[in-house]
């Protein structure tokens, strides 16, 4: 399966600072909430440690700040810079989703 979202390509997308970037992580946390099951999307957590989805430490902040991208189709200043924010290794919090959105990417571009 071909990389269409590697953890670079990401990075470098998320970190512009400008409107598609707010986009990118507006529409990557919203693949993200569609991979939680029913429950965890209603109440925001994680409840399956499976691998899919928010890890149990973003699905509060994710899932509600991917409705409110779904509803509002734009994040806050404040949303925005919490997901690019980088971890101890430098790395955007979103970035680590990398391998789930190249998923989702590889299965939008064989419909």
């Amino acid at each position: 399966m071909k990389s269409l979202v590697t953890r670079e390509s990401l990075i470098a997308l998320v970190i512009r600072g400008d409107e598609v970037s707010k986009e990118a992580v507006g529409r990557a946390l919203t693949h993200l909430f569609n991979r939680q099951t029913r429950d965890e999307q209603i109440t925001n957590d994680t409840c399956k440690h499976n691998e899919i989805g928010f890890t149990p430490q973003d699905a509060r902040s994710g899932s509600i700040t991917a409705k409110y991208f779904i509803k509002h189709r734009t994040l806050l200043d404040w949303q925005y810079e919490k997901w690019i924010e980088p971890n101890a290794k430098g790395i955007p919090r979103i970035a680590k989703y990398w391998r789930q959105l190249n998923e989702e990417a590889n299965q939008k571009n064989s419909s």
